[in-house]
């Protein structure tokens, strides 16, 4: 199915640069871009500060929403210079609230986009990430370094494990793969026993019935993490994305990354699409 309409959620604490690929990208696919901009209002506890006036937390309040809306007016300025189809909303939004607020948004969408290293580097955003990957059930593109759209994908490596997650993303991902000549199926220490005698056939019987030419590729961790094995694997295949899904916990109702997920998009220069 082909992406008609992509998702960026870009806080005002971000560089506006943030946002060129995204658009860059969107205009590849031909895909009508909504960025959502959020600002973060600013809440201070009443038993510590619950003197102070109310004019202060009003003007607290004004200047969330005035940041908010002059970096919306910026991207829209961007926008006009493309002549995409687009939408520019601006979100004003309690910090525990990003989360849910941001999931809605993700319902109307193919695929989100971010640009890299903003998760986990910026709580905010990682917050938006967690809401909408986990809530959602939208995949999440994670863009690589540097400010050009990642197409074409022509080499892919896929992280499989049988689990639902890596499936989904599997799923996902193939509506980017129209150019794609080479896909990896990586399976990193496979379990026979869970994923019987030939780990990885039926998945890659999957893909070759979508036109792909696919290699199952059987690693040894070595003692290494998985997130570090798969970012080698990417760079020794030269590799324009890596599809994983993404895995998590709940505690307190807040969303957490596992280790090899949030281990990854520290470290990966490569796009990843992540689905969960």
């Amino acid at each position: 199915m082909a992406i008609t309409t992509l998702l960026a959620a870009h806080s005002v604490d971000e560089p506006i640069e943030n946002i060129k690929p995204i658009i860059e990208l969107s205009g590849d696919l031909g895909a009508h871009l909504n960025v959502v901009v959020f600002g973060i209002m600013k809440s201070m506890p009443t038993a510590v500060y619950g003197g102070l006036p109310d004019f202060y937390l009003s003007e607290m309040h004004d200047r969330a929403v005035q940041t908010t809306n002059h970096r919306a007016s910026q991207i829209e300025e961007l926008l006009q210079e493309t002549y995409l189809s687009s939408s520019v909303l601006a979100e004003y939004i309690d910090k525990g609230m990003i989360a849910t607020t941001m999931s809605r948004h993700a319902l109307y969408t193919d695929v989100i986009v971010l640009p890299n290293g903003v998760v986990p580097g910026s709580d905010d955003v990682t917050d938006a990430f967690n809401g909408m990957l986990f809530e959602s059930g939208r995949p999440i593109l994670i863009l690589g370094t540097g400010e050009k759209s990642p197409l074409p994908i022509k080499r892919v490596v896929m992280a499989w494990n049988s689990e639902p997650e890596a499936a989904k993303a599997i799923h996902h991902s193939l509506s980017l793969l129209h150019d794609a000549q080479e896909v990896h199926l990586v399976l990193v220490d496979p379990d026979g026993n869970t994923s019987g005698p030939n780990p990885g056939d039926d998945m890659a019987a999957f893909l070759t019935r979508h036109s792909l030419k696919v290699t199952v590729d059987q690693i040894p961790s070595a003692g290494r993490d998985i997130s570090d094995v798969l970012m080698q694997h990417a760079v020794d295949k030269d590799a324009d994305l890596i599809v994983m899904g993404g895995y998590g916990h709940s505690r307190l109702r807040e969303w957490l990354l596992g280790g090899t997920t949030r281990d990854l998009l520290t470290n990966t220069t490569h796009p990843v699409l992540m689905a969960h």
